[in-house]
């Protein structure tokens, strides 16, 4: 089932707006600023998207990211592996994520996608601006696009000296993870509603977190050393993980959060640089929970 049925329509004319304002652009001379507004805006895009998709009751299994390129797509002339190679791996050479974005366009990554995808899954749409989104493939390759930044986000954070990040880790979306520099600890915050103020019945400003210190990565030595490192969905079940991987000996671990504990497990990397599990696990040390408002 390539083409969503019942996809609105003024989603469609969004995104038909966001390309033809920009179609006229030298992808080889993009100004500054367009490529965080292409990633940013196509993150939004399919998440709100996607949010519709899943409340319709259609197979969420359609519209799921790729965990890496078709080799079909890989292998074609359109396609540059050493620029994917890059992403991948060299996260840290872009500078930020405007840098990436442009990178992504330029190099013909993501115009490749679309064109290679269109011949491969006979899905002509996803050579139209105007009506790509109402594609399910149009989610495999924005979906991918939105893991590689997360990719480069995973060390931008470091670098921009914000250690947190924000989505479903544990139990919730919204969630934000913090890392803890200072003792290499980790902490989840689950948001909660606003309370209201029993004494003037006013709704505070802002929200409540509870912070919970889940685990710590003191075996693996100082994350945030520049080594590739990367936070994301490396399983597809739907909850973000940590994957770094150790300087000393090149060995890949992801970290997840289950029942409250930060576990630490060894993985190996397919070619294209995604991980895929192995069965050994290490599990880090939980500590108690407290409550800090913000």
């Amino acid at each position: 089932m390539p083409t969503i049925p019942g996809f609105p329509q003024n989603w469609l004319e969004e995104h038909k707006r966001w390309h033809h304002a920009r179609h006229s652009m030298d992808l080889n001379r993009l100004p500054t600023g367009y490529g965080q507004d292409f990633l940013t805006f196509h993150r939004a895009y399919i998440r709100k998207a996607l949010e519709w998709y899943a409340s319709t009751g259609q197979d969420m299994r359609l519209v799921a990211p790729w965990n890496s390129v078709p080799e079909p797509i890989r292998q074609a002339a359109c396609y540059d592996r050493q620029a994917e190679w890059r992403i991948l791996n060299r996260p840290d050479t872009f500078a930020n994520s405007d840098e990436l974005g442009r990178f992504i366009e330029a190099s013909g990554l993501h115009g490749c996608m679309h064109q290679e995808a269109a011949a491969l899954y006979g899905e002509p749409d996803l050579l139209d601006f105007d009506i790509s989104p109402r594609s399910t493939v149009f989610y495999h390759i924005h979906g991918m696009v939105d893991r590689w930044w997360q990719n480069w986000e995973g060390l931008g954070r470091f670098r921009e000296g914000m250690p947190y990040w924000s989505g479903r880790f544990y139990r919730e979306d919204g969630e934000v993870l913090h890392y803890r520099k200072q003792d290499r600890t980790w902490w989840l915050a689950s948001p909660e509603t606003p309370i209201d103020d029993l004494a003037t019945g006013i709704v505070q400003d802002g929200v409540r977190l509870e912070w919970g210190a889940v685990g710590d990565s003191t075996a693996f030595g100082s994350v945030e050393d520049g080594r590739p490192f990367r936070v994301w969905d490396s399983d597809g079940d739907g909850r973000l993980e940590i994957v770094f991987r150790h300087p000393k000996d090149g060995t890949w671990w992801e970290g997840s959060v289950h029942s409250g504990r930060l576990s630490w497990i060894p993985i190996r990397l397919e070619r294209t640089g995604l991980p895929s599990q192995r069965a050994d696990s290490l599990t880090a040390r939980s500590r108690r929970k407290r409550k800090i408002p913000t």
